[in-house]
């Protein structure tokens, strides 16, 4: 069912920020979210029009990190005893993404020209025995930006449920890798804002946008050589996942923590990844969320202060969690070799940081006032007013202790969320907004069978993107 957020005229807020006038912004925000229109939503729809201007990238990337953690909220507003349905709290992601979008809403607006988009290339024209799939990754591979729009066009033409799409672009992409890894998170968080706004008719914005980034245009880092070869030996087939029966063993990704971050050649990684999927029993998305939990071992590795270092090694942690997410939503063999380029490029980030002054782990938390007692409410207005000081340390002792309490995280991440809000999105490039939604849903999709496993980690790095600032 259409929620208000996606049937609210959105024309004034439009107009809002073409004038760029921050108050009318502000004022006809609080309209929309009083009268019951959704946050995730509306920003989703400003990200239709941003998809437009936006060839660099990172606007739509920070867009859909404000779209998918407005979604946090409603645990918020149970967790306060407020009305769930109430999206007044969440209106600071709403003004961030606002001012994020506004340069390229602005020019939008003064282009004044309709887009036009490619005839599609569908399925039922490609050449006796080219697939989607081979048509699609050849073009890529060719630098074919017009091939690969038809094709994404073709598809959407033909009715093609948003899985199939998905897992066509994560296929074709899956051992490329450039600017990164970029390429990859702007297909996996572009069909996120999508997701906010029910695909639909307006799926062509996105995949207009899209289509650009995908092609290999730059140069690939040596080792991309490496897993396209590894995959290529039919010892190395990953065709049995599909037939798998046996329960997951999730526990059996966990190695590769430690490879990932030994001196191992890029074939170990390869092959430590290759066992732990088909030989050891894990699955892909234990697999993605272990390396998720791995860059953060790189984060807590940079210094404090040391906030170029600190965004370099946050790209890890973002892709890795493209790629788990990526994993989860298709659940497809093709999806797999996603999990061997996630881990070599851990590696090489690993192989490649430089000797840190000091480093930032994430241990048993101390606070010289810790406060928020046990209930929940008391805990989040703490862990609010310690952001706010930006007191790591002390909001990390509240965290670790909401968290022993068994409290809803949503809540908890919303709060950080709130407080990513505070800096200057537009400045950072809308860095400390994506690494919070990265490992805000890390945290949340940690598997149940590694419970016992200490993911203080992920926690500790969405506190100190906010705190940083």
């Amino acid at each position: 069912m259409a929620t208000v957020g996606m049937n609210t005229d959105i024309t004034s807020l439009v107009n809002a920020i073409v004038a760029g006038d921050a108050d009318q912004i502000t004022g006809v925000a609080n309209e929309l979210v009083d009268g019951g229109a959704g946050t995730s939503e509306l920003i989703g729809r400003i990200g239709t029009i941003v998809a437009h201007s936006d060839s660099e990238g990172h606007v739509m990337l920070t867009l859909a990190a404000a779209s998918m953690m407005a979604r946090w909220f409603v645990s918020l507003q149970h967790t306060l005893g407020q009305d769930p349905i109430d999206h007044r709290p969440e209106l600071p992601l709403l003004l961030q993404a606002a001012a994020v979008a506004t340069p390229a809403v602005q020019a939008d607006y003064k282009a004044q020209k309709q887009v036009s988009y490619p005839e599609p290339l569908f399925p039922s024209e490609l050449a006796e025995g080219q697939t989607v799939n081979s048509a699609l990754t050849r073009a890529i591979f060719e630098n074919d930006t017009l091939t690969v729009e038809r094709l994404l066009f073709g598809l959407y033409g033909t009715g093609a449920d948003y899985r199939t799409t998905c897992i066509r672009v994560y296929d074709a992409i899956s051992t490329t890798f450039q600017r990164a890894g970029h390429p990859f998170m702007f297909a996996v968080r572009g069909f996120q804002l999508l997701d906010a706004i029910e695909w639909g008719t307006r799926a062509p914005d996105i995949l207009h946008w899209l289509a650009p980034h995908l092609p290999v245009h730059t140069q690939e880092p040596t080792w991309v050589e490496t897993i396209r070869g590894f995959l290529a030996e039919p010892s190395h087939s990953l065709a049995s996942y599909r037939t798998r029966l046996a329960a997951p063993k999730e526990e059996q990704a966990l190695p590769l923590r430690r490879l990932i971050l030994s001196d191992a050649s890029m074939p170990q990684i390869c092959q430590g990844v290759y066992d732990a999927l088909m030989k050891n029993g894990a699955s892909s998305r234990g697999i993605g969320s272990v390396l998720a939990l791995t860059a953060t071992d790189l984060l807590q590795q940079v210094g404090f202060g040391d906030n170029d270092d600190f965004v370099t090694a946050a790209h890890g942690l973002l892709y890795a969690s493209a790629v788990r997410n990526a994993v989860t939503q298709v659940q497809e063999v093709e999806a797999l070799p996603l999990l061997f380029t996630a881990a070599c490029y851990l590696h090489a980030l690993h192989t490649e940081q430089p000797a840190s002054t000091g480093t930032a782990q994430a241990g048993t938390p101390h606070s010289t006032v810790l406060g928020g007692g046990l209930i929940a409410p008391s805990l989040i207005e703490t862990l609010a007013e310690q952001l706010g000081a930006r007191d790591l340390n002390g909001a990390f002792a509240t965290a670790h202790r909401y968290v022993l309490l068994d409290h809803d995280a949503r809540a908890m991440f919303a709060i950080i969320a709130l407080a990513a809000t505070r800096g200057d999105a537009a400045a950072d490039q809308g860095h400390t907004l994506q690494i919070v939604q990265a490992a805000g849903e890390e945290y949340l999709a940690w598997p149940a069978a590694l419970r016992d496993t200490n993911i203080d980690g992920l926690l500790h790095v969405a506190l100190r993107a906010v705190t940083r600032q």
